[in-house]
């Protein structure tokens, strides 16, 4: 911002001129003494040298998106109480092989976390934006899209990433990340300052994140170490069970809303765990026909072959965009054969290691891990006889 004086017939006018030239304001006198005119040049100048409160990402001004609009997804009110708490120290894999761990970041840049889903459609529509922001402060906020691990694999991020030209680091989570956030879907942002603490939590990418980066753009370091918040409960890194291990027991939630347990150890005969969505078939109708195709396939073949197959069933569903009155609404329009019980904490995808579904386990009599049946294997219901036999 500048300012003019421009000398007129009728007395002095002032004139405040933005930095392109554009008259903003103007103040006209007649006969001012010239001390108190010093005083208002004076003053004008100060109003055009203050700092502006630049946006975050150059363009055009961005408009808040409302329901119905693709980019739109409600916020959730939780998250407003992790602000001011301190960021546990996280380490994600990203799909590149390396591994990111946050507590090294820490004390050094502050950090912008964005949850997603290659099939999420508001997450779709936030990405032009991730990216303009991973373009204008990469260097000075470290920048790290972090893929759900929900529907996605390494494979099908870094095919995305690659369509969609993706140029920040990129990571899949184990799951240990959207439990201790407790997302219930996605996209989610996380902003995290020099010191390791959480300042913004949310799920639109419009003005309150702009204000979030902003902020912490102007941290000064971290003047002494910092303490990360230790992982605990549904948060604590799990190893995925490989062929052989013995099942433990996890905690499930019914439709109705009561517990449901995935017993472990040794059981009467040998057990199914058919992994699923409850919106599989229907969201991703025109994102991705080929997993829907998958979902219809494998949920009629299992509906078969609970009534022919010696062994328990179980189905499981992700508790993204998922509730228990959704997954009773489910059952009802499906009417499957089988019982079903929502992962509320993701715990059960994470044990088994479920990424991309439709995916069956099969579990031995002796409560072991014998094979993990995934949405690209075609031979379920020989896999299924197979345990059968084995008792």
């Amino acid at each position: 911002m500048s300012s003019k004086c421009v000398a007129g017939n009728c007395g002095v006018a002032l004139s405040v001129v933005d930095s392109a030239g554009l008259r903003v304001r103007e103040y006209r006198v007649k006969d001012m003494p010239v001390r108190l005119l010093a005083l208002c040049l004076i003053s004008l100048l100060c109003l055009g040298c203050q700092k502006e409160h630049p946006a975050v990402v150059s363009g055009d001004a961005q408009t808040e998106p409302t329901p119905g609009d693709p980019a739109y997804v409600a916020e959730v009110p939780r998250f407003t109480s992790l602000a001011g708490m301190p960021a546990p120290a996280f380490t994600l894999q990203a799909i590149d092989g390396s591994v990111i761990n946050l507590a090294d970041i820490y004390g050094s840049k502050p950090v912008y976390l964005k949850l997603w889903a290659s099939y999420c459609i508001p997450c779709r529509a936030q990405m032009p934006k991730l990216q303009k922001i991973y373009d204008s402060f990469g260097d000075r906020i470290q920048v790290i899209a972090v893929n759900a691990g929900i529907g996605d694999d390494a494979a099908k991020a870094m095919a995305f990433a690659a369509k969609t030209g993706m140029r920040m680091p990129i990571a899949i989570d184990d799951g240990s990340l959207g439990a201790w956030l407790k997302i219930p879907g996605t996209p989610v942002h996380v902003v995290i300052d020099r010191s390791g603490q959480i300042t913004f939590v949310g799920t639109q990418d419009g003005h309150a994140l702009d204000v979030a980066l902003q902020d912490v753009l102007g941290d000064e370091p971290a003047q002494s170490q910092i303490s990360a918040a230790p992982l605990q409960g549904a948060a604590e890194e799990i190893a995925a069970l490989k062929i052989g291990d013995t099942v433990p027991p996890i905690m499930l939630t019914g439709a109705d809303g009561s517990n449901v347990l995935l017993q472990g150890g040794v059981t009467q005969s040998p057990r199914a765990i058919l992994f699923t969505s409850t919106w599989c078939e229907d969201y991703l109708q025109e994102i991705e026909p080929q997993t829907v195709a998958n979902c219809q396939r494998v949920r009629s073949e299992v509906s078969q072959l609970v009534q022919t197959a010696n062994v328990q069933w179980l189905g499981v569903v992700t508790h993204m965009w998922t509730t228990p009155e959704d997954l009773s609404d489910y059952q009802t329009q499906t009417r499957q054969p089988l019982p079903y019980a929502l992962d509320t904490e993701g715990t059960a995808f994470r044990i088994f290691g479920i990424q991309r579904f439709p995916a069956v386990a099969l579990i031995d009599a002796d409560g072991r891990l014998q094979r993990i049946v995934g949405p690209d294997d075609s031979d379920l219901a020989k896999a299924i006889m197979d345990l059968s036999l084995k008792g």
